[in-house]
């Protein structure tokens, strides 16, 4: 019974109507989730999850290639970070209205660590991203698997937070596009 309920949604999904990404489409959406990762504080390193969100604007350049840009928040282990990043990103079509969303995003960063304003960098490669399009306009995403690098640095203060992050990071995003 339970294959049968799979198999039954992913045929529901795969028939769905077909919206392309076309050169010239835009978008405004974003998305929220969690993060595991390890913070490190001048050779001290803490293991613990986090938030993020981030809103976000794009457009196609190409038909299946769009660019965006956001601008982000997270928490984790007592730093907060601002982030804007801009990101690039390939719709390959699965089945109709379902698509494989690859991309990257290399941005700079601020973290505020006890009162402290750090800037930093930071590199993000998200493997394995799907959307959903049920609707000409609307479009939900799902974040599985990314590889995330952020580095905030002060030599004035003696402050170095690094995180490094390998592994699952889920995050829900909803896209408008017009």
């Amino acid at each position: 019974m339970k294959k049968f309920l799979v198999i039954a949604v992913a045929l529901m999904l795969c028939t769905s109507a077909v919206f392309a990404q076309n050169k010239g489409d835009k978008y405004i959406g974003g998305y929220a989730g969690v993060q595991f990762q390890s913070v490190s504080l001048e050779g001290d390193s803490v293991t613990d999850a986090g938030f993020q969100i981030q809103p976000e604007l794009g457009y196609f350049v190409a038909d299946r290639l769009k660019i965006g840009a956001s601008v982000g928040y997270g928490i984790t282990s007592g730093v907060h970070a601002l982030t804007l990043t801009p990101n690039i990103s390939y719709y390959a079509p699965l089945c109709k209205g379902l698509y494989y969303t690859p991309g990257i995003e290399l941005g700079l960063a601020v973290g505020f660590i006890e009162g402290y304003a750090i800037p930093g960098f930071g590199f993000s490669a998200h493997l394995l991203t799907l959307e959903f399009r049920p609707t000409e306009h609307f479009g939900f995403s799902a974040n599985l698997f990314s590889l995330t690098y952020i580095g905030l640095t002060s030599d004035g203060l003696l402050l170095n937070a690094v995180s490094f992050n390998v592994g699952l990071n889920p995050t829900v995003g909803f896209n408008y596009y017009f």
